[in-house]
C-alpha cells in the first residue's frame, strides 16, 4: 500500500502518516488533526481456498520431514511416505495460512505448487 501525502483540512500542513498493525492513520504535528482508518493486505482477506501440492520429488531429510509434518499436521512417518509420492496435496486453506507455508517453503528451496493461481 502506498502512503499518499495527506495534507491537514485545518491548517494546510503536511500530515504524518502512522500505521501499527492494521490502523492507519495521519496525523497533523502542528494542531493534532487526525485521520485514521484500517487497513489489511489483500491476502489477508481472501476467502478463497487454495490447494498446495509438493510437486517435485525432494530429499527426505530430517529438516524437510519436520517441515512437511508441521504443515499436515501429521507423525513424521507420515510426512516421509507424503515426500516419496509426489505430486501430492499437501494443504488446502486461505490465502492467509497459504502464504505463511509459501515462505517456508521458500526458506527451505522447496518447491510447491498453488492452485488456483496464488497472486500474492
Amino acid at each position: 500500500m502506498s502512503e499518499n501525502i495527506v495534507i491537514c483540512e485545518k491548517c494546510g500542513i503536511d500530515m504524518q502518516c502512522y500505521k501499527n498493525g492494521h490502523s492507519l492513520s495521519w496525523i497533523c504535528n502542528n494542531c493534532g488533526n487526525a485521520v485514521a482508518t484500517s487497513y489489511f493486505e489483500p491476502y489477508e482477506t481472501d476467502m478463497t481456498t487454495y490447494y498446495v501440492y509438493l510437486t517435485v520429488e525432494i530429499q527426505p531429510t530430517i529438516k524437510n520431514i519436520k517441515l512437511i509434518a508441521e504443515i499436515m499436521n501429521c507423525n513424521y512417518i507420515e510426512a516421509k511416505r507424503t515426500i516419496e509420492k509426489v505430486p501430492i496435496e499437501i494443504f488446502q486453506g486461505k490465502a492467509i495460512d497459504v502464504m505463511k507455508i509459501k515462505k517456508k517453503f521458500a526458506t527451505a528451496n522447496i518447491e510447491i505448487s498453488i492452485k488456483p493461481v496464488f497472486p500474492y
